[in-house]
């Protein structure tokens, strides 16, 4: 294919990282020894000797010339065009002319003969650009169709595809405001009568059915009808709706280097307007430049600009002889490379010379106002006469008078050079001008100056007189003025016309005068004289200075100038009288800007050299000072050659393209030197060489992504031609030579000696030329040459190069020299014989000599002849030897980089890049056999050089055939790689993938979007090429990332096959293999697939994954049907299997995701910033000191501690919650719905070639065994498909493929034997249970839909599903079943389910089975509309759901009462418990869905006990008493009790042993996520017997990991836990309804204060009823409902906490057991017997309120009713009591806490024995205990409050004792403190605690004297309102 060498270009521009796929392959199973052999063989150097084993062995590529030859004929020639070869004019050689930004280029004047070196240069400026075009490769329609206006505009060739996600977006109704009625909870188990129902459902209307459903078709009939369907209206081209790889990742680009053109800075336009001043009474000359004052010089020329009126010019008009239009300009154009507020636009003005000094001529302007009038008028008028006769005597003189700086900053922002002001005023005395911007172009910083290669004519020469010191002169010598001219000649009139005009006057003179100074004698100057050198100069032009006094009076007799000297520069030494004795007096500077002088003794010279050899000269010739004869000509020429690298930078850049033209001129120009053979063609090229590792290496020039330096790009891309050698080889000084006729003669009076004569006569002293003058060094003059003018150090990166336009070969007209070299072969020779460091060099920066050797190659071939341009002899053998070797020693130098250290392998890269571009270059101009062969080298020579054996074994099962890699080189190498990559594992391989996948990504994207590609029959053929790939990514399976667990959709588990199958890969059939690689002789074999062990796989990511799905897809859509049925039906059922399994990632992979998806950062931007981030890793990795030793640290294997995360490991923020700023947030809404469009169409297109798959599978396979396996398979697949978000186009299409499935294995089933015990209904309802209910929950999900043409092919899906059963097995219950529970698990799980569109499908249905004559006389209809009842009546549950949506709780409230109904049922059952666990992890009450899950997999064991008696199995649900005790409402004991053996009960996935074991995994993973860890172990005692019965060891070991997890967290995070807050919820008001005077306890989270949901319950009330009707009550006291407001509703909350009696707690030790499994709370409430809830210690009682719930907590609600409420009353002393015994534990805690915590103790501490503790201890004991009370019956708590107080003190006394330990130094005080208070505390309560009551300690009965006397203490019990109180030992107490 023309498009192919992409393929090249991917496979060997693979950008190296340290893990070639090679390298990896075969990294795991070297022996140790090997690795050093290779290392030192390696290191070898010269590849010749280096002999590497062979282990990678591609196979011998095709001769592919010879191929096309013998198959030309054979072939459909058109088509083999298209496919096969390139077309012949592949490479277009395309002349380009320059832009230029004038009229006319640049050129000097006409009918001047010039020097050969300008003319040279002008040919150089004003050439076309030669480019070499590719035609093919990388074509441009394809580049132009992905990046510019087409891509655009092919959105609207698209069809809008409908998604019920967007539809319902749309129509979403508002929500309802104000108070909602709330709906009270009836009992829902009595559902409607039937008639009812069936009344309700037939009022409805039926939507349209569809035509001829039942009607009896052919299954082909109707195969081929849904086939037509789906081929119509299809996209084309797959890959223009994906987005492209980012290029970076898929190929390496090779940027185009930009156009050399010329740089212009920011520019700034100025437009002088005005020049005013209060008075006028003279012309006025105004001058601008730029100054920077940082660095103190001027940075433009001067702009002169002439604003005075006509008035005043007429008073010059005796001085301006003509006026040129050109010199009346008033705006002009500033260019700023680098703006900075130190630049300042400097305005100069002058006046006509008169008589007195500057402030006596500025004075009148100072003093006079023109507003004064009278006398004022009469001196301006009396100054205007004054002025006009100064002007007409010395009107050409000028005197300087005024000057304004202006900053630049004042107008502009510097940095954007925005306008900001537009007037300024000067200072005073200075005039004021209007200055207006008219432009604003944006300007960059940029921070380093940049070098420019000269790109026009430009030859001026500036002048600066800068000083003269007349001091010791004549006395007459005092306004002195200069006279500059450039002279031809000696006499006057050689004056020439060359300078630059001023304003309103000539555009050349011949002379210019400095401003005068009035009465100085040495006077500074500020002119500048521009002038325009001539093209061929002389050592005759020279620049003349005169000097003048100016008499200013009018003196009679008198001349106006008197001449005080002359200078001249460059000075000769003719017999004249020195002035001053050879004094330097006068000071100037001279600047040169030119293009074509060079200004360097090096280039100079060698350029004037090699004219010399090009043009008929006489020896000896002058260079510089220096004579050469002609028998060292060649001596010096070699000796400038080398010589040219050490000349200056700026020069070398300026000249480049005339360099490197003259140097390959010398590689191919046979010389004879004094009549002997000359060879420059060595040093020519390491010239070359040395001035490429210069530019390269200058830190001033740019460079592109690879590193190329952009001048060299450039030169190469767009300058660089063939040299052309002389038709006559000039034999220099022998007798017969001719001159040339088209070079002119170089004379001895060479004008190289010109510029470098005005280089050094930079500054030069007038009256001495050997000395030079003060201003500056002529070194520093040299270094600053280009640094204002020319070189304006811009950042043009590829701005640097011009041509020539010898573009008509020479060899055509004359016949060849046998001597004739080309320029192709000598450069490859020089590479191949270079050595040392020019060899290095070569390769190094190999890019610019191969991409020489391609464009000379491809003009070579353009400038043959026609008929010799086979491949195969265009170039000779010896040249193809050349380039072999090159290419080896360049793999050979790239596999010894690469086991080097960092630096060395990016070398490397580097390198590698540059080869394989060159590479794929030589595909499109040699023998692509030959080649190919140098490809099979490298792969050769670098697999070999990673050091290690493939594993034969492992290899083979990857083995494309051999025949087909022979065939097609290219692709076959691409695949071996790509297979070798994925089965790779280790560190950083991901990225190897990622790129190998690209590249296939990219390729193919190429050719499904190349214009050549359009006819189907070529795309069948390009597919058929690609077929290999299938059988790679299908033994990928394993490691694509699963979409579908990404989603997490509910029921969309991957569940084909055991795991050991899912994540073992299988070898592929040796017949499939050639099958699918283009062998197409189909055998079947019987070969079974053998699995390999299991094994650890590299998973791809998300991108990779669906740039390998989009291939597959892509081959999938194109490839040939009938081939691929065939294929199909020779595949093993477990590659079939396979396939559904990639089809079904597929599915999920390409889901529509949606418009508001936009708003989210996409993939392909995360992937992009990633790039990004890798990128700036990079360039700091490249930088040298700490940050890059950092970066490099970061990036070293081994210091990685997180295996998984070595790719970008400094920016890990993808995995924080840190997104970047959404570059999708500037899109428009056209882009974003364009975007939506073409992801739509992406979504279906995809979805409809998945589709058509599963059709080929279906067919290919109807004679298969394997049948039944395979239609689960496609089941899953299409079940998949329909639970996305999919269009209306594809769900037609997929709901005609399931009636067609559908209506097709029955018949079978009666016509063939195939089916003969398996019949449709079984095989879909017995077989595929799992797939069975998953389809018929998504078809009912349709039958909600929105779209009236989604709906409709639901219901008639959903008809013929329950039709065709009932043919099948004449009793329908499991569809029934099936169907009911799939619309209870809809209703309870989805969203965005419309309950009316549901009803219309069921009415709908019920009209199909009405007017289905063929059925009317069985039971069918019956039993269809009694179903349909049932749905109706659970369609109402759903209501009333909706209607509870807001409230949690009673939401919940429903559901469990739903579920209960469902008793009966225990499907049923099932799906809502599971509803309620799905609602509650919403929520994220984790234990309580984990409680759902444990129900219902009690419910599972039940029946499964009553089905099969296995030991392992749970006895039904007494064996989840430990979980909970909740669980035996799970007891399948009613009467009603289905059996499961009958018909349709217990059918569900979940009644089975797999399906109890996934139900108890949920629940632990609940429970763990809820902190229940204790009761994960409870769950897993269940499971693990299952597991160990099945010898699931794999289960087990994750099962005890998750165990050890879980007793793991117990130990860490015990007493952190944080369980449920209960509160009591009572609900008061006939508004309630039901809920009226009912009580409940409300689990909330933990740490729930009583004000948030106190805040809820209300917010959510008085929503319901409105605010005003709604009152929290604030106390926990009984409600009296007499005096509550009837239409009010009431709601009173209180905390309460877990109670429990004595026995209770030694049962409950641990925190979890205490807040597990609770069924009583309490609650106090303080009261005094006067009504106030707060009184005296004596008069303060408590209420205690205990609660028992009707369930124990945790439960499958969150609320549960009150059943039993129990109170007691406490007295005071017993409130005391309690109170006593609180503090007493708390202080008991705090002593034994471990680590002992000083803080806590010191505070409970604090609050025991403070002296300041209002009602505490002793104030307790002050009132209790103060008296023995009167009353007997208050002797026992008198005591019970003596002895609390006992153990108080005692407690307290332990707790100083345990504080003084802990305590620091800085503590003592406190301690001391608390000491004392503890002593006066306990002396206070001394003697109450001491009085006991007699009475209490007589003997109740006697004891045995001979007991011991400890026994004698009673225990005493008593009894209260029939609750036991605790038992009391007295002991004695001591102090």
């Amino acid at each position: 294919m023309a498009t192919l060498p992409s393929a090249e270009r991917r496979a060997f521009a693979l950008k190296i990282n340290r893990y070639s796929s090679a390298e990896i392959r075969k990294q795991f199973t070297l022996p140790p020894n090997l690795g050093q052999y290779h290392r030192q063989s390696i290191s070898t150097s010269g590849f010749p000797s280096l002999q590497l084993p062979q282990f990678y062995d591609p196979v011998e590529p095709v001769d592919f010339e010879g191929l096309l030859m013998t198959h030309l004929n054979s072939l459909d020639v058109e088509l083999a065009q298209e496919l096969g070869d390139f077309s012949e004019d592949d490479l277009d050689v395309v002349f380009t002319p320059k832009e230029c930004r004038t009229l006319q280029p640049s050129l000097p004047e006409e009918g001047v003969e010039l020097d050969p070196h300008v003319r040279d240069c002008v040919q150089t400026y004003i050439r076309e650009w030669l480019i070499v075009n590719r035609k093919n490769q990388g074509s441009s329609d394809i580049c132009s169709f992905k990046k510019t206006g087409s891509r655009k505009d092919f959105h609207k060739t698209l069809q809008k595809q409908t998604f019920e996600s967007e539809t319902l977006e749309s129509s979403e109704p508002s929500a309802q405001a104000g108070p909602r009625h709330l709906n009270v909870l009836c009992d829902v188990s009595g559902k409607g009568s039937n008639t009812a129902c069936d009344f309700d459902l037939r009022s409805l209307q039926p939507d349209p059915r569809l035509e001829n459903l039942v009607q009896q078709v052919s299954a082909e009939d109707f195969e081929k009808q849904n086939e037509e369907a789906r081929r119509t209206n299809r996209q084309a081209e797959l890959f223009a709706l994906y987005p492209s790889v980012d290029e970076e990742d898929a190929v390496e680009i090779r940027p185009v280097p930009e156009c050399p053109k010329e740089h212009l800075g920011n520019r700034i336009l100025v437009k002088l307007l005005t020049l005013k001043f209060e008075i006028e009474i003279e012309p006025l000359f105004a001058s601008i430049a730029l100054y920077d004052v940082k660095e103190r010089k001027k940075i433009s020329e001067n702009f002169h600009c002439d604003l005075n009126s006509d008035q005043f010019k007429g008073f010059l008009r005796a001085h301006t002889p003509s006026v040129a239009a050109s010199s009346q300009a008033r705006s002009a154009v500033f260019s700023v490379t680098y703006p900075s507020s130190d630049i300042y636009l400097v305005a100069k003005i002058e006046k006509v010379l008169q008589q007195g000094e500057i402030g006596d001529c500025a004075e009148p302007y100072m003093v006079i106002k023109e507003s004064d009038g009278g006398k004022s008028k009469e001196k301006i008028e009396k100054l205007k006469l004054q002025a006009e006769s100064f002007c007409q005597r010395l009107g050409k003189y000028r005197m300087p008078f005024a000057w304004a700086p202006i900053s630049l900053a004042s107008f502009f922002n510097v940095s954007t050079l925005d306008r900001e002001v537009t007037d300024v005023e000067s200072t005073v005395g200075r005039p004021r001008q209007k200055l207006s911007s008219a432009a604003r172009p944006t300007l960059r910083e940029q921070k380093k100056a940049q070098i420019q290669n000269a790109r026009l004519t430009r030859n001026l020469l500036y002048v600066y007189p800068q000083s003269l010191n007349f001091t010791n002169k004549l006395a007459s010598a005092r306004n002195i003025t200069i006279k500059i001219q450039f002279m031809c000649g000696e006499d006057a009139s050689s004056a020439m016309p060359v300078i630059f005009g001023k304003s309103n006057g000539p555009e050349f003179l011949q002379e210019v005068y400095t401003a005068v100074t009035y009465h100085n004698k040495s006077p500074d100057f500020y002119e500048e004289v521009k002038i325009k050198l001539p093209a061929k100069l002389t050592v005759n032009h020279h620049l003349l200075f005169t000097f003048y006094h100016i008499s200013c009076q009018q003196k009679q007799g008198n001349s106006v100038e008197s001449l005080l000297g002359y200078s001249k520069v460059p000075s000769q030494n003719p017999p004249i009288k020195w002035a001053e004795g050879h004094k330097g007096v006068f000071n100037i500077e001279v600047q040169a800007v030119s293009s074509v002088h060079t200004q360097d003794n090096h280039l100079e010279k060698f350029f004037t050299l090699c004219h010399s050899l090009e043009s008929q000269v006489t020896f000896p010739i002058r260079v510089l000072e220096q004579k050469i004869t002609e028998s060292a000509l060649e001596h010096e020429l070699k000796l400038s050659i080398i010589c040219l690298n050490s000349s200056r930078l700026e020069p070398l850049v300026l000249f480049l393209h005339l360099v490197l033209d003259k140097l390959f001129q010398l590689f191919v120009q046979p010389m004879v030197i004094a009549g002997q053979p000359a060879n420059f063609s060595q040093f020519a090229f390491e010239s070359v060489v040395v001035t490429a590792n210069s530019l390269h290496n200058s830190k001033g020039l740019g460079k592109d992504q690879h590193g190329r330096n952009c001048l060299l790009a450039s030169y190469v891309h767009y300058v660089f031609r063939l040299p052309e050698p002389q038709r006559d080889m000039p034999k220099s000084g022998g007798p017969t030579v001719l001159p040339d006729p088209r070079y002119h003669t170089y004379g001895r009076t060479s004008a190289a000696a010109v510029s470098s004569k005005l280089l050094q006569a930079r500054v030069m002293s007038s009256s001495n030329p050997d000395l030079t003058g003060p201003h500056c060094a002529a070194d520093e003059e040299v270094k600053n040459i280009m640094s204002s003018k020319i070189a304006d150090r811009s950042c043009n990166r590829m701005s640097y190069y011009c041509s020539s336009n010898s573009d008509a070969p020479s060899s055509t007209t004359a016949p060849r020299p046998v001597s004739k070299k080309h320029f192709h072969e000598e450069l490859a020779l020089q590479m191949v014989v270079s050595t040392g460091m020019v060899k290095e060099t070569v390769f190094k920066y190999s890019w610019f000599f191969f991409e020489l050797l391609v464009k000379s190659m491809a003009q070579y071939v353009h400038n043959m002849d026609k008929r010799d341009n086979f491949r195969r002899t265009r170039f000779s053998d010896r040249f193809k030897d050349d380039i072999t070797t090159i290419v080896n020693v360049v793999t050979s130098e790239i596999a010894a980089l690469l086991l080097k250290p960092q630096k060395e392998t990016e070398q490397a890269e580097k390198i590698n890049i540059s080869l394989a571009f060159f590479l794929y270059d030589l595909l499109s101009l040699m023998d692509r056999g030959f080649v190919f062969n140098l490809i099979k080298h490298y792969c050769n020579q670098n697999s070999s050089s990673c050091s290690s054996f493939q594993d034969q074994k492992i290899a083979s099962m990857f083995d494309l055939t051999p025949e087909y890699r022979q065939q097609h080189f290219l692709t076959g190498l691409l695949f071996t790689e790509l297979a070798a990559a994925l089965d790779a594992e280790g560190e950083g391989i991901s990225k190897v993938q990622r790129k190998a996948v690209s590249a296939i990504h990219s390729l193919l994207s190429s050719h499904d979007l190349d214009p050549r590609c359009v006819k189907p029959e070529v795309k069948v053929k390009v597919a058929a090429l690609y077929l290999p790939l299938v059988g790679i990514i299908l033994d990928a399976l394993p490691q694509l990332y699963d979409f579908t667990a990404a989603e997490a959709r509910g029921g969309k588990n991957r569940a084909s096959g055991s795991d050991e199958e899912q994540e073992g890969t299988s070898a592929i059939n040796q017949n499939v293999a050639l099958a699918i690689a283009g062998n197409f002789n189909l055998k079947t074999s019987g070969t079974v697939l053998s699995s390999l062990p299991y094994k650890q796989y590299n998973m791809l990511n998300a991108d990779t994954t669906r740039n390998l799905m989009i291939c597959f897809l892509w081959i999938m859509k194109n490839a040939d049907q009938s081939l691929l049925r065939r294929w199909i039906a020779d595949l093993p059922s477990m590659q079939l299997n396979r396939i559904l399994d990639l089809l079904f990632i597929c599915v999920s992979c390409f889901e529509y995701k949606g418009k508001q998806s936009s708003d989210k950062v996409s993939t392909q931007v995360l992937q992009k910033s990633r790039d990004v981030k890798a990128r700036l890793e990079e360039a700091l990795l490249r930088g040298e000191g700490a940050r890059g030793e950092m970066m490099r640290r970061c990036r070293t294997p081994g210091n990685d501690r997180f295996p998984g995360l070595n790719e970008n490991l400094r920016w890990r923020k993808e995995q924080t919650h840190w997104r970047q700023a959404n570059e999708k947030l500037d899109k428009t809404k056209a882009e974003l719905d364009q975007e939506a469009l073409i992801s739509g169409n992406l979504a279906t297109e995809a979805n409809l070639i998945i589709l058509d798959m599963q059709e080929n599978i279906i067919q290919a396979s109807s004679a298969l065994d394997c049948k039944d396996s395979l239609l689960g398979g496609v089941l899953r697949v299409l079940v998949n498909s329909l639970s996305c978000d999919q269009s209306t186009t594809y769900l037609t299409h997929c709901f005609a493929t399931l009636r067609a499935l559908i209506a097709k294995v029955p018949e079978n089933a009666q016509t063939t034997t195939v089916l003969s015990d398996t019949e449709f209904g079984d095989l879909l309802f017995e077989e595929e249970v799992e797939q069975c209910a998953d389809l018929c929950q998504r078809v009912l999900h349709h039958c909600s839909s929105g779209m009236d043409i989604t709906r409709s092919q639901a219901c008639a899906t959903l008809y013929l599903l329950m039709r065709f059963s009932f043919g099948a097995t004449s009793n329908f219950a499991r569809v029934k079943m099936q169907v009911t529970m799939s619309l209870a698990s809809l209703v309870g799980k989805a969203q965005d389910f419309n309950e009316e569109y549901l009803r219309r499908s069921l009415r709908t249905i019920l009209a199909y089975a009405e007017e289905d004559t063929a059925m009317q006389t069985t039971p069918f209809p019956m039993q269809v509309e009694e179903l349909l009842c049932n749905l109706n009546s659970i369609l109402y549950d759903t209501v009333k759901m909706r209607e509870f949506q807001e409230d949690p709780e009673m939401l919940m409230d429903l559901m469990y009462r739903i579920a209960k109904s469902y008793q009966a049922s225990p499907d049923l059952r099932l799906t809502w418990l599971q509803n309620m666990a799905e609602k509650h992890t919403k929520r994220k009450c984790y234990t309580e869905a984990a409680m759902c899950l444990v129900h219902a997999a009690a419910l599972v064991a039940e029946y499964l006990s009553m089905l099969e008696d296995h030991s392992y199995l749970p006895v039904g649900s007494v064996s989840f008493q430990n979980i909970s005790s909740n669980v035996l409402e799970e007891s399948a004991v009613s009467d009603d009790t289905l059996s499961p053996d009958e018909d349709g009960v217990c059918s569900g996935r979940y009644f089975t042993e797999s399906g109890l074991v996934g139900l108890l995994e949920q629940a632990a993973e609940l429970f763990s996520t809820g902190g229940l860890y204790e009761t994960v172990n409870e769950v897993y005692k269940l499971v693990i017997p299952i597991l160990e019965a099945h010898r699931d060891f794999r289960k087990l070991t994750s099962t005890h990991e998750k165990l050890q997890k879980a007793f793991d967290s117990i130990i860490s995070k015990g007493h952190k836990r944080m369980f449920g807050t209960y509160f009591r919820v009572g609900f008061y008001g006939s508004k309630f309804g039901d809920l009226d005077e009912k009580e409940f306890v409300y689990k909330e989270p933990a740490i729930t204060k009583l004000p948030e949901i106190s805040h809820r319950l209300e917010a959510f009330y008085s929503q319901c009823f409105g605010t005003e009707f709604v009152e929290v009550i604030k106390d926990s006291a009984p409600v009296d409902k007499t005096k509550l407001d009837p239409n009010k509703a009431y709601i009173q909350i209180t905390f309460v906490e877990p109670y429990f009696d004595e026995y209770e707690m030694k049962d409950r030790l641990t925190y979890f057991e205490k807040n597990f499994n609770l069924r009583r709370f309490m609650y106090t409430t303080p009261f005094t017997l006067e009504g106030r809830p707060r009184g005296e210690l004596h008069e303060q009682y408590r209420r205690n309120t205990i609660l028992t719930t009707l369930h124990a907590f945790p439960y499958i609600k969150t609320r549960i009713s009150v059943a039993q409420k129990e109170e007691f009353v406490l007295t005071p002393i017993e409130v005391a009591i309690e109170d006593m015994k609180k503090k007493t534990l708390q202080l008991a805690v705090a002593i034994n806490q471990e680590p002992p915590d000083a803080k806590m103790l010191q505070m409970v501490l604090q609050g025991s024995v403070g002296a300041t503790v209002n009602q505490g201890p002793l104030e307790v004991a002050q009132v209790f205990l103060a008296e023995i009370p009167a009353d007997p019956k208050l002797y026992r708590h008198h005591n019970k409050l003596r002895l609390c107080f006992k153990e108080f003190i005692m407690r307290c006394g332990e707790a100083v004792e345990k504080n003084k330990r802990l305590i620091t130094a800085d503590q003592r005080e406190y301690q001391q403190e608390l000491k004392k208070n503890y002593g006066k505390l306990k002396e206070n309560l001394r003697p109450m605690i001491e009085r006991k009551i007699p009475e209490l300690y007589k003997p109740i009965f006697r004891v045995d004297s001979q007991k011991r006397s400890s026994f004698s203490a009673s225990t005493h019990v008593w009894v209260e309102n029939g609750t036991a109180a605790l038992a009391y030992r007295d002991v004695p107490f001591q102090a």
